[in-house]
């Protein structure tokens, strides 16, 4: 089973000569959002399988609403502008404080609509759609929900390769399932060149009483000057300690590359961030995760990065690419991150 989830991703501030200041900016204390609800994914699109992402530029105003919204970027063209703009222009925020004083700031978001798969009971582990990881026992009988992200390879013989947890929550026996199932699996061949694809598993009891869940917020932090200027990419993966709330308590490099060009703002994003929860019996629970964050200077606020598309006619859309749930991830390094149920839900 599948459903649409839009995910909220805030980009990184970097240095910028803009009209508006970041709201990252460090004579700033930063917005908080009160109201930041996941547009709405279109019914059209969704009956359809096609997934994608809208960036957003936008102002946060003196009393918390958004001002100006404009579509920076739309992968693909088309689909999704109009329901991510009219989402964010609902939001609503603690302003921006300098001095004590609400002053108007800017903030860079994307929006990203994807879909995910759901495993509930007992699932096998393989079928036609993809990987089915089986419930893990123990976590069935202490009725414990969670998700888990996996990246991988499809080989042309229809092998998945190289599968790597990208997000896990809580840690353990979540991770093991779907990796069994995904290095298990065997699907068809896949034509063309083999590529990266990621696909997220919502472990959900077959009898949950969970409704709507809490979006994961991430901080934002200042993107490394120096990846600015060298164009320079990486990731790093953390273990994080959450609160019962998804409220990062601690957080510990597993991996970096390139080592230490991302660190110090890696955990200054996890430190300052709010996971979806891990639940027990419906009530959110503490516990660890893995998080992985990708940096990408393209997708970042570099100098220059906030020139929207020259050509966003909504005429010149590619042909649609009807994917399920196995599309290619978009880097999320940046971030406000996913949101693990599909429709809207306040962020207290």
């Amino acid at each position: 089973m599948s459903r649409a989830t839009p995910a909220l991703l805030l980009l990184l501030a970097a240095p910028a000569a803009t009209a508006w200041i970041p709201c990252e900016d460090g004579s700033l204390k930063p917005p908080v959002p009160l109201q930041r609800e996941a547009p709405a994914y279109p019914d059209a699109v969704r009956a359809t399988g096609i997934e994608g992402s809208v960036e957003i530029a936008l102002t946060v105003l003196r009393d918390g609403s958004v001002g100006w919204v404009s579509v920076a970027r739309a992968e693909p063209r088309g689909y999704f502008e109009q329901a991510a703009t009219e989402g964010v222009r609902r939001w609503r925020f603690a302003p921006a404080l300098r001095g004590g004083e609400p002053v108007e700031c800017r903030l860079r978001t994307r929006v990203r609509f994807t879909l995910a798969d759901t495993v509930a009971g007992s699932a096998g582990a393989a079928g036609e759609d993809g990987p089915q990881p089986a419930y893990p026992p123990a976590l069935l009988r202490e009725r414990i929900e969670g998700y888990v992200e996996v990246g991988y390879r499809r080989d042309a013989d229809g092998r998945l390769r190289d599968a790597r947890v990208v997000t896990a929550m809580p840690r353990g026996a979540f991770e093991q399932a779907v990796l069994a199932a995904v290095n298990d699996w065997h699907g068809p061949a896949a034509p063309g060149t083999p590529r990266r694809e990621t696909r997220r598993f919502d472990f959900r009891l077959p009898d949950s009483l969970l409704g709507e869940v809490p979006a994961t917020l991430l901080a934002s932090a200042p993107f490394p000057m120096e990846a600015c200027v060298q164009r320079t990419t990486g990731f790093v993966v953390l273990e994080v300690e959450t609160l019962a709330t998804g409220r990062v308590q601690e957080a510990r490099i597993l991996e970096a590359s390139p080592p230490g060009l991302f660190d110090a703002t890696a955990l200054a994003i996890a430190r300052g961030s709010r996971l979806t929860p891990a639940y027990r019996d419906a009530q959110p629970i503490a516990a660890t995760a893995l998080l992985t964050l990708r940096f990408d200077p393209d997708r970042a606020t570099c100098p220059d990065s906030l020139r929207p598309d020259r050509d966003q006619s909504p005429t010149r859309r590619p042909p649609p690419r009807v994917t399920r749930h196995d599309g290619p991830g978009v880097p999320r390094a940046e971030s406000w991150a996913t949101l693990s149920r599909g429709g809207a839900q306040p962020v207290p």
